[in-house]
């Protein structure tokens, strides 16, 4: 009988215990980097925006003070937040106005690094080498340094967001696994060479008003989506240059200026730019031989020399086919020179302007419609 009340028992606890288990909602610990990839629901949500007031700062980080009211953030301290928060101001209260140059240097055991409403400079190579998974940039007037992020190979995301950042040459220099950057509200500059050499997959700017400089972006070959929206960037020369594996490139209501071979040799599949304007420099998507359509509708078009010469796989090009009669197209000579699967081009109406060989070394049997009439028959 005992031992028929006792296993009744254990049966019981077993029961009760088991019950306690699944009725948890979460475990006790969420880190940051957990809360920003899943939703309520568990399914992730790769773009979800980051809530500022959610994030409460780090303790426990290494000050030191400038004696003007101010400090400079010169290390980790003792400091065990696994995603760091960098505060604006120190424990006695101090502004924060530097985070020093190699204060975080390889940077272990931390999955994300915040810098939250920062009008702050990060100096050159703050955090070059760490290894954490994440960085964030929320807010504030954030000066970034040179390489200040560089070779932080671990990264799967990156973001701005809300804020007049300042990224450096070579600011994350040959960072990522696999990474995906975004720009939400954000104005200032990419600088020289900013994203060079990174493994990213993807790319998305919305809501910005940025200017990215001379090869910003270059060589980051990994790219598959690159995504702008609702924005007005200006990209230098060889802002994108060779960038992508067979990269899918959406600009959505943006005013778009690209510099001379801004994304000369990318491996781009298709291009699509819509909003307000198009302004295209010399050769800026030539030799992009795996592109094979490009779609242009804006009110105000440009395409410099060779603009699209060379891309080997292209078979149609529409610009302005929009019904229109107000748009402003200007195509500079040589612009779809040596196209050799090109098919079919439409230009729709308005003030077009043609300039020579725009299809030299085409096939023969290419159909040109501008404004409605047979470009190659009046050529």
């Amino acid at each position: 009988m005992k031992k028929t009340l006792i296993l009744m028992l254990t049966l019981c606890l077993t029961g009760m215990l088991t019950a306690c288990g699944t009725s948890s909602a979460q475990p006790a610990n969420i880190s940051l980097t957990d809360t920003l990839s899943e939703s309520t629901t568990g399914n992730p949500q790769t773009e979800q925006p980051i809530v500022a007031s959610d994030l409460k700062p780090s303790e426990g980080l290494e000050f030191e003070s400038n004696g003007d009211g101010t400090c400079t953030l010169v290390g980790i301290g003792i400091c065990k937040d696994a995603d760091l928060v960098v505060p604006t101001e120190s424990p006695d209260g101090e502004t924060l106005t530097v985070i020093e140059e190699d204060a975080f240097m390889g940077l272990e055991d931390v999955s994300s690094v915040t810098l939250l409403n920062g009008n702050y400079e990060v100096e050159d190579r703050a955090f070059q080498y760490g290894e954490m998974t994440e960085v964030h940039i929320i807010g504030g007037t954030p000066i970034i340094g040179d390489s200040a992020f560089s070779t932080c190979e671990d990264l799967t995301r990156i973001t701005f967001q809300d804020c007049n950042v300042q990224l450096g040459e070579y600011a994350f220099l040959g960072c990522g696994k696999d990474a995906e950057v975004v720009f939400t509200n954000c104005t200032g500059t990419v600088d020289k060479y900013a994203f060079q050499y990174s493994d990213l997959a993807s790319l998305s700017i919305d809501q910005c008003d940025l200017n990215i400089a001379k090869s910003a972006f270059a060589s980051c070959e990994a790219l598959t989506a690159i995504t702008f929206q609702n924005s007005t960037l200006t990209a230098g020369e060889y802002a994108f240059f060779g960038v992508g594996d067979k990269a899918v490139v959406q600009a959505d209501n943006c005013a778009l200026t690209l510099d001379n071979w801004a994304f000369q040799y990318a491996s781009l599949s298709e291009l699509t730019i819509t909003g307000d304007k198009a302004e295209l420099g010399d050769a800026a998507f030539g030799s992009c031989e795996d592109l094979t359509a490009v779609t242009i509708d804006c009110p105000t078009v440009t395409l410099g020399e060779y603009a699209f010469s060379g891309c080997d796989d292209l078979t149609t090009i529409s610009i302005c086919d929009n019904g229109r009669k107000d748009n402003t197209i200007t195509i500079d000579n040589y612009a779809f020179q040596y196209n050799n699967k090109l098919a079919s081009v439409t230009v729709g109406n308005g003030t077009v302007e043609t300039g020579e060989y725009l299809f030299s070394g085409c096939p023969d049997d290419l159909s040109v419609s501008i404004a409605g009439k047979d470009y190659m028959t009046l050529a």
